[in-house]
């Protein structure tokens, strides 16, 4: 059962992150991307798999950052900026904060990935809102409203197949 906090964050994130649909040319502007955050899932499991997407995709940007939890701090091993989310870091209905909001927006990425498989309303509304000039994540409830690129999740929920596709998809872009 959904709690009536979880459904105000969501009413809330939905209203704040409204976007105009506006035309968005992928193959020149993940071609040309130099910057990307990636939004690492706050569930282990998740994470562990979502290393693979880091990985393989760190070598087409010259500037990589992660968005961890405090508590998958150490396992984010690579050479990249971190941005670690503390209980400071959530607002009371547990959405991102204004300063770290604020914090994303100022770094001005060209591409923003959040990698939770699962639905998690922070860090979709994190993506939306860093204001990167193209928001990818995957195929989940509001996902349209979040995300400008969304990748398909295949029909047995599989997580490695859909990090894989997402890995693909960025790589036919990033090496035409």
């Amino acid at each position: 059962m959904i709690s009536i906090r979880t459904s105000l964050a969501t009413k809330y994130a939905l209203r704040r992150t409204k976007h105009s649909k506006k035309a968005i040319q992928f193959n020149d502007a993940i071609k040309s991307s130099e910057t990307a955050v990636f939004l690492m899932p706050r569930m282990s499991m998740e994470f562990y798999l979502a290393r693979s997407v880091v990985e393989s995709l760190m070598r087409y940007f010259r500037r990589v950052a992660l968005v961890v939890t405090e508590n998958m701090r150490e396992l984010a091993t690579y050479r990249t900026d971190l941005v670690v989310v503390t209980q400071a870091d959530q607002s009371w209905l547990r959405l991102p904060s204004h300063d770290l909001i604020s914090k994303l927006k100022n770094e001005h990425y060209d591409l923003a990935f959040d990698l939770t498989f699962s639905d998690d309303v922070f860090m979709s509304y994190l993506c939306r809102r860093s204001e990167a000039k193209i928001c990818a994540g995957f195929s989940k409830t509001n996902g349209d409203h979040f995300y400008d690129l969304l990748v398909k999740v295949p029909e047995n929920g599989e997580m490695k197949k859909a990090y894989d596709s997402l890995i693909n998809t960025i790589k036919m872009f990033k090496e035409k």
